[in-house]
């Protein structure tokens, strides 16, 4: 028998040994920030820098906000080596922080290294040690994120061709016409960017309560719907006004993670996936109707096209667990192969795509008989799918070699592939502009590209780990 001393001489080493092998998904997980009480959020966005900065390179040492009272207020900055060449056409993330409400007078930029690019190599070049002063009022509001673009200004870059003396100007944020309108959902900074679909800019933020994550829209009505999955709760955006216009608070640790909404626009569905549950929401009122029991551990939910069922998607227990919406039960459950991740509807409504990350096919689900008619091989490390109710074909974002999947539902054949440089963990269509959007939660970005190129149209930063997009005119 081991003595004592020799187990505690086991215990040390295993926990050493442990030690030098960090826990892989605390890596991968994003620092959560805290909910908005007393402060407000800014958040500042570098636009597209001019051409003349082609061959320019600046570092900027630290960005603060400048209170009516003369108080400077560091940001945290999340891009200080600003390149000409790389962010021309291209808007970013520069710098973000929590203040104090009231009313400010602008920004200060402090510039320190800036280099020129010449047939020799780089150059250093001369920079003003004191910070820059960037004017503009904007106010601070208590729980609510304010967003400010700054622009750098083409002319006078470069004085006697050895002094940076830049000009920035700061524009408050917009808002863009309604049909133009995008939403994503970042639940480590607990906004959601607000963004322009036709340029691909964002022009506002949105403070949610804690880790917004599954978004619905209603297009006719003009609301969007976000779940926040660590506040336990629900809000009604008002797309116009980009405001919050009500909140449900639901069960303690019903943890929501993806809505669905009913085509009328009338029954909204909570995903809960902490409770192993859904809510069952009178979209109008925000008021929970009723609640239904399904499978363990669901992950995401396809509304029936007649809105009379959700199909929810059980990772856990390998089942899809079918409700009905009208009488407010669990209809049936159906058991799959492998663990239902995400699932889309064919454009006739009558049959049901389902994926899972292990397994290398999408199950076909008859809508009428809720049973298994066929299987499509489509290869592993599927994360997302979207039909194309034009077309009728399927896109699959892939895990594995950053790359979209096309299935021709008719011959049930791969027909294309593309890549997009990424793990497209969400997708939707615009339908105004043809396009696929997708969101990319490890790269902090939205692509839009092209169905019938399938080349790149535009693409913007999200922040940190987005979750969902929805847009207005989506299909």
């Amino acid at each position: 028998m081991m003595s004592r001393a020799r187990y505690g001489v086991v215990f040390v080493l295993l926990l050493f040994i442990g030690s030098c092998f960090p826990d892989q998904s605390l890596q991968r997980a994003p620092a959560h920030k805290g909910p908005l009480v007393q402060e407000g959020e800014l958040i500042v966005y570098l636009q597209a820098l001019p051409q003349e900065t082609n061959r320019l390179r600046f570092i900027i040492g630290g960005i603060s906000a400048l209170g009516n009272d003369g108080l400077e207020i560091p940001l945290s900055l999340s891009l200080s080596d600003i390149k000409g060449a790389d962010h021309t056409g291209r808007q970013r993330l520069l710098a973000s922080g929590v203040l104090p409400p009231g009313s400010y007078a602008g920004i200060s930029v402090q510039v320190r290294k800036a280099f020129v690019q010449t047939d020799e190599g780089e150059v250093a070049l001369l920079v003003s040690e004191e910070p820059l002063r960037v004017e503009q009022a904007y106010d601070i509001n208590r729980g609510q994120a304010s967003a400010l673009f700054l622009s750098l200004n083409p002319s006078g870059i470069l004085t006697a061709g050895i002094r940076f003396t830049p000009v920035f100007s700061l524009v408050p944020a917009g808002r863009p016409l309604i049909n133009l309108t995008g939403f994503v959902s970042i639940p480590a900074s607990n906004t959601l960017a607000v963004f322009n679909k036709k340029t691909m800019q964002v022009v506002n933020a949105i403070a949610t309560d804690p880790g917004p994550t599954g978004l619905a829209i209603d297009q006719l009505r003009t609301r969007a719907y976000v779940a926040a999955a660590r506040d336990d709760s629900v809000a009604v955006i008002d797309v116009f006004n980009l405001q919050i216009v009500n909140r449900l608070k639901l069960n303690f640790k019903d943890h929501p993670v993806w809505l669905e909404l009913t085509p009328d626009g009338r029954t909204l569905v909570s995903v809960n996936q902490g409770s192993n549950t859904v809510s069952i929401i009178d979209a109008r009122s925000l008021i929970e109707i009723d609640r239904v029991k399904v499978g363990e551990k669901p992950s995401s939910a396809a509304m029936d096209p007649t809105g009379v069922k959700v199909y929810v998607f059980n990772t856990r227990s390998k089942t899809i667990s079918v409700v009905d919406l009208t009488q407010r039960r669990l209809a049936v459950t159906i058991a799959v192969e492998a663990s239902p991740l995400r699932g889309a509807f064919n454009r006739e409504g009558d049959r049901l795509y389902v994926i899972s990350g292990d397994w290398p096919y999408i199950t076909v689900i008859d809508r009428l008989r809720f049973a298994i008619a066929q299987k499509i091989f489509i290869g592993t490390g599927a994360v997302s799918i979207r039909v194309d109710d034009q077309t009728g074909l399927i896109y699959i974002g892939k895990s594995i070699g950053g790359e979209v999947s096309v299935i021709d539902p008719f011959s049930a054949q791969l027909v294309d592939n593309f890549r997009v440089g990424g793990r497209a963990v969400f997708m939707t269509i615009d339908g105004q502009e043809r396009a696929l959007l997708a969101a990319f939660s490890d790269q902090n970005r939205l692509l839009k590209i092209n169905l019938i190129s399938k080349q790149p149209m535009a693409e913007l930063e999200t922040g940190e780990g987005a979750y969902a997009v929805v847009v207005m005119g989506e299909r």
